[in-house]
């Protein structure tokens, strides 16, 4: 009895001061659980060991696990009352009622006072969850089962509610959807939900209907890590079939303001389920909507099984790209898409337009100089290609992407008029002597792409890289009377006599001096030359 006093002692010294809002405090230690509620009129001190099951009224406890007990205190306006009520070995019940203390006889006083109590203990606590989630459902199906979750406040214990049914019962589509509205509007533990949300995914994953209805209460989470972690969980097939259902999951997405999760929603969204095409303008278009570069890049450049060729999909792509600021990421991903795709026309002018989009040289050289195969022979993409490398600041760049063209890519005569026009507007006279000496070798020797290469020589101020050029052109293995003739009325315009009479002296070493068009010609730039002696050793070479 002293030992049975003491404990009631601490069970009523423990009750919490009366409260202005509700509390909640609950713990577990093994198969024991102490629960403590408070609101502005009562404070509750639950204490439980082992199983208890209650009568189908709720007015009375039926049994408790061998061993256990159940000790309920209550304290309203000053006014406390207490019930210990102990299961020994063989499951016997035993009953000690306290008002104040004071013990009182258990019947009747006691046994009136647990009835009055025990529906509200019950609700507080979550003891007999299983077996009253039974009865509620049998007795009333869904509606009453959630009528009852409308009375519980405790997170904890509406969670446990929801596993009980969702364990013991195969619910229906209409059936599944309440419950699943349910936790999403009646509970607001973030864990709690997000907990159920997770666990139960198969079941909310059973048609459309309820797929909807699901990430419409995973929108509900205002942790952006739970909200993450049950989009993660999913393993069952979403049917991105449906507009409504890619509707609902990437708004889902789109309510998460971290960058870091949606991005790895998004991520694992590809390995984990077969997209549609819509799915993956909606994805798309998802990930424009972040705030973080990295992020946009990190997802975009693992999407394996993009559909470039479907025109939604591509446009969204190349606009998403647009929107980003940083050019790293955003030429990381335009050299991601040209490795992994060989792109049509259309789509080589929409990652042009994006290049352009970008501020960096080095970025734009290190995309432009990764495109595998373009076609130079339409006339928008070539249009588009060389104003592209015109628009770069850099000298350097720009020199390094006209390179590549030349090495690896096929030029119709167009494109080579567009190429030296280009050339022709470096203001580096060493990257444009560079240019057009990697040119000479390539080059077909038709007369309007003659006429601009040798347009493009004109542009230059150095007497020393004009010069070189003209003798690349001269020793070259293709080097023609058409050439020849170009070169020498290139000539002209080289200030220096020294450079000049080099360029002559290389042509008079060719086939072609004999040739009289070409003999004038080299006496008429010869006649430029303002120093005799150059002059004099001009006129010597073709003579000897």
């Amino acid at each position: 009895m002293r030992q049975t006093l003491l404990l009631l002692a601490i069970l009523i010294s423990g009750t919490a001061l009366l409260a202005q809002d509700i509390t909640f405090n609950s713990t577990c230690n093994d198969d024991r659980r102490s629960i403590r509620y408070s609101d502005s009129f009562t404070d509750y001190d639950v204490q439980v060991k082992g199983d208890v099951s209650v009568n189908d009224d709720d007015t009375r406890i039926t049994a408790i696990t061998p061993g256990g007990y159940l000790k309920i205190s209550k304290k309203t306006f000053g006014n406390r009352r207490a019930i210990i009520i102990e299961s020994d070995s063989k499951g016997s019940l035993t009953y000690e009622y306290y008002e104040g203390r004071k013990e009182v006889p258990y019947d009747p006083e006691g046994k009136k006072w647990l009835a009055d109590v025990l529906l509200e203990v019950v609700r507080i606590s979550g003891i007999a969850a299983e077996d009253r989630t039974k009865r509620i459902y049998n007795k009333g199906g869904i509606d009453a089962f959630l009528e009852e979750i409308h009375m519980i406040e405790s997170n904890t214990v509406m969670g446990a509610y929801f596993s009980a049914l969702f364990d013991q019962f195969k619910l229906n589509e209409n059936e599944t959807m309440a419950a699943c509205e349910a936790i999403g509007s009646e509970i607001s533990s973030n864990t709690e939900r997000g907990s159920l949300l997770r666990k139960y995914s198969d079941q909310f994953m059973q048609s459309n209907a309820t797929m909807v209805v699901y990430f419409k209460s995973i929108s509900k989470l205002s942790s952006n890590t739970e909200r993450g972690s049950v989009l993660r969980k999913i393993s069952k097939e979403i049917n991105f079939n449906d507009p409504k259902v890619i509707s609902a999951y990437f708004g889902c997405v789109d309510g998460m303001s971290s960058n870091t999760e949606r991005g790895s929603v998004l991520r694992n969204l590809e390995k984990t389920q077969d997209l549609s095409e819509g799915a993956y303008v909606r994805l798309l278009q998802s990930v424009k909507h972040f705030s973080s570069n990295t992020e946009m890049g990190s997802v975009m450049r693992s999407l394996e099984n993009l559909n470039m060729q479907n025109p939604e999909i591509a446009t969204e792509f190349f606009n998403t790209v647009n929107s980003m600021s940083s050019n790293t990421e955003a030429g990381l991903t335009l050299r991601h898409i040209l490795k992994r795709h060989e792109l049509s026309d259309k789509n080589m002018l929409k990652l042009l337009q994006s290049v352009k989009h970008l501020t960096s040289n080095t970025e734009t050289d290190a995309v432009m100089t990764s495109i595998r195969k373009i076609n130079l022979s339409n006339e928008q993409v070539k249009t588009s290609y060389f104003n592209m490398i015109n628009m770069m600041t850099s000298n350097t760049s720009a020199g390094s992407v006209l390179r590549y063209t030349v090495k690896n890519h096929n030029m119709p005569n167009n494109a080579w008029k567009s190429y030296f026009s280009v050339a022709g507007h470096l203001t580096s006279n060493t990257e444009m002597g560079s240019v057009l000496r990697a040119a000479i070798p390539a080059m077909p020797h038709d007369q309007a792409v003659l006429d601009a290469f040798f347009a493009s020589t004109r542009m230059f101020t150095s007497n020393t890289e004009h010069g070189m050029v003209l003798r690349a052109v001269v020793k070259d293995a293709k080097f023609d009377k058409a050439s020849c003739m170009g070169v020498l009325e290139s000539a002209k315009m080289l200030i220096s006599n020294t450079e000049k009479s080099t360029v002559l002296s290389e042509v008079a070493k060719t086939s072609y001096i004999t040739d009289k068009e070409v003999k004038d010609k080299y006496m008429e730039v010869a006649k430029t030359l303002t120093s005799n002696t150059d002059y004099r050793n001009a006129v010597d070479r073709i003579l000897n």
